[in-house]
């Protein structure tokens, strides 16, 4: 009976960490949405100018950010009612909360970029646009993994290195573009008042932070990959 019992428990330890896993893809590729809408908003913004349009995806970015929240939540909630073993239960806490910091970065460039003059646009360079622009396609570039390094964690493993290089290739471009950017908006004369300056140069921080959190969740994944105890 003690053995048959120790059985039940062990396997419902195994099925609430599958269970949590699988959430734990659907939240990167939601996180990954969110990435994939920001882009869209903010190349219609640059390129087409059409504001009302561009907020609304904007929105939509705020919404995804959310529903990715709620699916953080619920994972957390299998975790603590299930049977797990304490550092399995923590890891999978930490790597959605870093994946959450992804959504978090996109919904605050969301937020920010919808309250930037257009007058700011309009006498931004075309190098300026263009490297946002790129910035954020790269970003895009980066995000793609996401899903991909979480499924061959969970799966044969047999990637997940490769992935995180990909994942810091792309990240190291970003920091590099971002570079040039700020040479580019300081080479640019502004006829706008100081807080529009301040608040587009925090959105570009934070644009920038969007792949530097695509590349914590690679870095804890190494961890994990790793660890003794690991997922």
């Amino acid at each position: 009976m003690v053995d048959e019992m120790g059985t039940l428990i062990e396997y419902l330890k195994r099925e609430t960490a599958l269970n949590a896993l699988e959430k734990t893809i659907k939240h990167a590729q939601k996180v990954q949405e969110c990435v994939k809408e920001l882009d869209l908003g903010l190349q219609i913004l640059l390129k087409e100018r059409n504001l009302e349009k561009c907020y609304e995806i904007f929105h939509k970015v705020d919404i995804l950010e959310r529903d990715a929240d709620k699916l953080r939540r619920k994972i957390q909630q299998d975790i603590s009612r299930g049977e797990l073993d304490p550092s399995i239960r923590q890891n999978l806490s930490h790597l959605v909360k870093r994946m959450d910091d992804v959504a978090n970065c996109c919904t605050g460039v969301a937020r920010r970029i919808a309250t930037i003059p257009v007058k700011f646009w309009e006498q931004s360079s075309e190098e300026t646009i263009n490297l946002i622009s790129q910035i954020m396609k790269t970003t895009v570039d980066c995000g793609q993994f996401l899903d991909r390094i979480v499924i061959d964690l969970v799966e044969d493993r047999k990637n997940v290195k490769e992935i995180a290089r990909q994942i810091n290739e792309h990240e190291h471009k970003i920091d590099l573009m971002n570079i040039q950017l700020r040479k580019s908006l300081q080479d640019t004369h502004y006829d706008v008042n100081f807080f529009t300056i301040f608040t587009a140069g925090n959105t570009f921080d934070i644009l920038e932070a969007i792949s530097d959190s695509i590349e914590g969740v690679a870095d804890y994944i190494m961890v994990l990959l790793t660890s003794e105890k690991g997922i």
